[in-house]
């Protein structure tokens, strides 16, 4: 019988799990050889019975010794070997996982993608539609108004992109409140802060150099701006009729724009 059916029986043998037995074995041969090194100690103050009984256990210890290092030497070799397996096999299903993987890459390819390119073109031909239509509609529109330009009370007809497509713009502007401050000497106000307890938080005397004094803020009722919003000019969408849908297909008619 091998030394891994004896060890393992029917449980799976893997590199990790003989792993885990080469560290019992040499920890079993290290001990050993601790007893068999220790069996022998003071023998120079043994008698003849002592150093027989001595050289009796030295030798069990010997011989439990190259048992454990037999036994080691035959793991280390099946780990080795384990080990060796292990990575074949890896080696063997890492090619099957890219072999399935050229696999699908192919049938994505030559299968699904057709359906997704046809799937493309039917869309796409009803986006040139649509955007042929918005161009239609933005003609007509711009006839109109060119039409109507000298007719009395004429409202013109906005495009669709002033319709629908237009982001307006935003103007600068500011909130102001009527607030306590505090104020200084040289005009600086400051809006008045409060604690935790709501109250007064009182601003501290400013040092003025040139006046060698100091400038002590007192409490006054003032207009304050409390909130300021940034000016952001409007933009429209980009364009639709910019848009290009080639055909999904070799020789195919493009979609957008069209020819004529």
């Amino acid at each position: 019988m091998s030394i891994l059916k004896s060890l393992f029986g029917k449980k799976p043998i893997t590199s990790t799990a003989i792993a885990t037995e080469i560290e019992k074995a040499r920890a079993e041969h290290d001990a050993v050889l601790a007893k068999r090194g220790a069996a022998l100690a003071g023998l120079g103050l043994m008698d003849d019975a002592a150093h027989q009984k001595a050289e009796a256990e030295y030798e069990v210890h010997r011989r439990a010794a190259d048992r454990a290092a037999a036994r080691l030497a035959d793991l280390e070799k099946a780990h080795a070997e384990a080990l060796a397996t292990e990575a074949w096999a890896e080696k063997q299903a890492e090619a099957e996982r890219f072999r399935q993987r050229v696999e699908n890459a192919r049938n994505d390819v030559e299968i699904q993608a057709v359906v997704l390119l046809r799937e493309y073109d039917a869309t796409a031909a009803k986006l040139g539609d649509i955007i042929a239509r918005l161009g239609d509609i933005d003609t007509e529109a711009s006839a109109v108004n060119e039409a109507g330009r000298c007719a009395p009370g004429f409202e013109p007809v906005r495009s669709i992109d002033a319709a629908h497509r237009q982001h307006p713009g935003r103007q600068a502007s500011e909130r102001r409140e009527m607030q306590q401050c505090w104020v200084f000497a040289n005009g600086d106000v400051l809006p008045v802060r409060t604690n935790a307890d709501g109250n007064v938080i009182k601003e501290e005397p400013r040092w003025v150099h040139h006046e060698q004094r100091f400038d002590t803020p007192r409490l006054e009722q003032r207009e304050i701006v409390v909130s300021r919003t940034k000016a952001r000019p409007g933009h429209y969408e980009a364009g639709l009729a910019g848009i290009v849908l080639p055909p999904g297909f070799a020789r195919g008619a493009a979609h957008w724009p069209r020819k004529s």
